[in-house]
């Protein structure tokens, strides 16, 4: 049955929010061969005639500028419907008025939070995967014909960044996004579910309570481990794994948080 809450979770997805990754790829293309253009233009065309030059120039840089507005909106756009989906997919079907089916399926609670966490887990990692991907392929469009004349030197580079990093901070990077984004996830999970205790305003409370307990998740950061900047030496790897380990704690505490109020506070509307 949870493949099958899974299941309808990824297909509850609407086609345009596909289109979002989409069209911010094809943007990303066109943006890094147009500033490819720019920079492999040669000089002397710039002033052949300085008045045809000026207005196209002018009516070039309207154009890409409007294009790279495209861009942001979207992916700021990208970015707030994953967070609409993580928040209405969940406040809906669990404490909407489509929770009194929810509630009547055949599953437990930790597999109505599981499917939806995964889901959300899902979507907010590939948001940013697209997002890093976008930016890197400008980046390496717009530099292809200086990166074929530098290649050996930036392989010298990313090795000697590797090296000094070493293989278990990349470990150490990716476990610790994993975690954030899953700590993130069920942040939203448990301040609707603490908006739901209530009888009214409970979206207005559910913002409230988002925001407290961020600012209060940055009061405990700052409490516990500013003491570790006494350290020398060691203090990066000290910290890193402090930090870790109190994301997975949170992570773990906003879970069964949830899990709590869902099983024994439940206030459908």
């Amino acid at each position: 049955m949870f493949g099958k809450l899974l299941k309808y979770e990824f297909k509850s997805v609407g086609k345009w929010y596909l289109g979002l990754y989409a069209a911010a790829g094809l943007l990303s293309v066109i943006i890094g061969l147009w500033l490819q253009n720019l920079l492999q233009r040669p000089e002397s065309t710039l002033y052949e005639n300085e008045v045809n030059t000026t207005l196209s120039n002018t009516f070039e840089g309207v154009i890409l500028t409007a294009i790279i507005a495209s861009f942001a909106v979207i992916i700021v756009g990208l970015f707030l419907s994953t967070l609409f989906l993580i928040v209405n997919r969940f406040r809906k079907n669990v404490y909407g008025r489509q929770g009194y089916l929810t509630m009547t399926l055949p599953v437990t609670n930790h597999q109505i939070i599981l499917s939806k966490l995964t889901a959300g887990f899902v979507w907010s990692l590939l948001s940013g995967i697209a997002t890093l991907l976008c930016i890197l392929i400008i980046a390496l469009t717009a530099a292809a014909p200086a990166m074929n004349i530098y290649t050996s030197e930036l392989i010298q580079v990313i090795n000697e960044i590797q090296q000094s990093l070493g293989t278990n901070f990349g470990v150490y990077y990716i476990f610790s996004i994993l975690v954030s984004t899953a700590q993130s996830v069920l942040l939203i999970y448990f301040a609707i579910s603490l908006g739901q205790l209530f009888k009214d305003h409970r979206t207005l409370l559910a913002i409230v309570f988002y925001f407290a307990i961020n600012f209060a998740e940055n009061i405990i950061n700052f409490i516990l481990l500013m003491p570790m900047t006494l350290y020398d030496g060691s203090f990066i790897t000290t910290y890193s794994i402090f930090s870790l380990f109190l994301s997975i704690l949170l992570t773990i505490g906003y879970y069964f948080g949830t899990h709590y109020i869902m099983t024994h506070k439940l206030n459908l509307q």
